[in-house]
């Protein structure tokens, strides 16, 4: 069944009215490329470039280019893949994972101020909304994750 054209977009808006929130409000100070980086390998441990280009959605180029100013401060490595002694691994390192936990919790203490800004009605809603929103919201990050969107549709919206 395809959701109503309206409820799309109105859907549409509040993820992005969402994510404007937390890329330029919350996770201040780290891009939000290497903090998805970090949070892939924190999740799926090791990964090869490629992979981890694909996971991401940047091309395989800027990846390459993004690893290695990331090994250069120290928030990853590379490793020579067991499975393959040719092939190049990526994993986080300690620092990568106190960088990523250190803006997690800035971000949630930033949400935390900005909620004192509401009403208590206010933070009640929209914490209930958020308890139903939450279980929908992981699906579709799982079925975005294994459905990807193919290159034509994915450039259309970068114009």
């Amino acid at each position: 069944m395809e959701p109503d054209s309206d409820i799309a977009e109105g859907i549409a808006e509040a993820l992005r009215v969402g994510a404007t929130l937390m890329l330029r409000h919350l996770a201040r100070g780290t891009s939000p490329t290497s903090i998805n980086v970090l949070a892939a390998l924190a999740a799926e441990g090791p990964s090869r470039l490629t992979a981890l280009a694909t996971a991401i959605g940047i091309a395989q180029p800027a990846m390459t280019q993004l690893v290695g100013r990331m090994d250069r401060e120290g928030l990853v490595v590379r490793l020579i893949d067991p499975e393959d002694g040719r092939g190049t691994l990526v994993a986080i390192t300690d620092a990568g994972r106190a960088l990523r936990s250190e803006r997690h919790q800035s971000a949630q203490e930033r949400t935390a101020e900005l909620l004192d800004r509401l009403s208590a009605d206010d933070q009640a809603t929209l914490a209930l909304a958020m308890r139903v929103a939450m279980p929908l919201l992981q699906q579709l990050t799982r079925d975005a994750a294994e459905h990807p969107q193919s290159e034509p549709a994915a450039a259309s919206l970068k114009t």
